[in-house]
């Protein structure tokens, strides 16, 4: 009995398409962690961190068409005018169209098995039973695809959250990835240098920069992020830096000890403090990281959110839009084929998990970041 056949086998792959589904309604489901709790498993907050902040603002839909808008529609939020009698009323419009430039990205991953697997699978199979260890294996290999299709995913929206676009090369494939919304300049500031880099301790001003460009994101909109995501080393650098310790003093936070061999720090309590009463969106720590396979064998782990950026996040700021897949027959989400057989001799069988993606901005104004070291 080959792979292929053994997973497509009634008794496998009822038992393999519940897990797959049951993966499936995890990894859509924006409160993971209740998620868990309905099943009866334990919640692992380590795993959850990875997936929190985009489930929180930038939650999972789908849609039916192969291709998203060109354009958003911009709304006008203006206010009505005030006429006199008899006066004709003014015309404006709903809106504007904003063209975006880029298309779904197709992302895929898949399990080869070889003349090698095939062989093991025939002596076991030989066996009085099969080993659970070895079925365990497989359904987990087949049930792991889909959350490698999310990384992905999650991989090309924070390029947008932090950038305004994406710009993702694949090591494996070759293939580029290009998306571009119109953001707005003043919300992507040039990167900070020379003694204006956060890690200029003596000389930077962290704080004095998150507020002026949450009053900028402020005069745009009219209202400000709802918080500031950053790495730890880039707090820490915040944390560091005298006019932070300033602020701190000055607000009354911490105090001078006279005589103290050593100073009184500021942490990230005292950090958030500082936010609050200064009215810039308070600091979140983002520190998940992904593998990126770069030759056969070979990962370098990569980080979702760079330690040299922070960005700000608001509720409603956008989608993880997964369309419908040929492979799917046009159904929309993530197809999994747990079984196909790609040739006879020597034997090989795959099984692969697809979608088609995009990071959906309606509002591109609530994007804005800055690399500050």
């Amino acid at each position: 009995m080959s792979i292929a056949k053994f997973l497509n086998s009634s008794r496998v792959k009822t038992k393999l398409d519940a897990v797959v589904d049951n993966t499936n309604a995890f990894l859509v489901d924006p409160n993971k962690e209740d998620f868990l709790k309905r099943e009866g498993k334990r919640s692992d907050p380590k795993l959850l961190d990875q997936y929190k902040i985009m489930d929180e603002y930038f939650s999972i839909r789908t849609s039916d068409d192969f291709r998203m808008l060109e354009y958003l529609f911009e709304r006008n939020m203006a206010i009505a005018s005030v006429i006199a009698n008899g006066q004709e009323i003014p015309q404006t419009r709903m809106g504007r169209l904003i063209k975006v430039e880029g298309e779904m990205g197709k992302i895929a991953i898949s399990h080869v098995f070889g003349e090698e697997d095939e062989i093991r699978m025939m002596e076991l199979s030989k066996m009085q039973g099969m080993p659970k260890n070895f079925v365990d294996m497989l359904i987990r290999g087949v049930d792991g695809l889909q959350p490698r299709v999310i990384k992905t995913a999650n991989v090309l929206t924070w390029q947008c959250v932090t950038q305004g676009f994406v710009d993702y090369t694949d090591t494996r494939s070759n293939t580029a990835v290009r998306l571009r919304y119109q953001t707005y300049p003043e919300l992507f500031p040039a990167p900070l240098t020379d003694a204006a880099v956060w890690t200029d301790f003596e000389n930077a001003n962290g704080i004095r920069d998150l507020r002026d460009h949450a009053r900028a994101f402020y005069n745009l909109n009219g209202f400000y992020p709802d918080e500031t995501v950053m790495s730890q080393e880039l707090a820490d650098d915040l944390m560091s830096q005298s006019s932070t310790r300033d602020h701190a003093l000055a607000l009354g936070l911490i105090t001078n000890v006279p005589g103290a061999t050593v100073q009184t720090i500021v942490d990230e309590m005292i950090l958030n403090k500082i936010a609050e009463r200064l009215k810039f969106p308070k600091i979140r720590i983002y520190d998940a990281q992904y593998e990126i396979e770069v030759a056969p064998g070979q990962t370098v782990r990569g980080r979702y959110l760079p330690s040299h950026t922070y960005a700000f996040l608001t509720s409603g700021m956008g989608e993880r839009l997964f369309g419908p897949t040929l492979e799917g027959k046009g159904k929309p989400g993530i197809f999994v084929m747990t079984d196909e057989v790609l040739k006879s001799s020597p034997p090989e069988s795959r099984s692969y998990a697809v979608a088609r993606m995009i990071p959906f901005v309606p509002q591109p104004k609530l994007l804005g970041a800055r690399k500050v070291k």
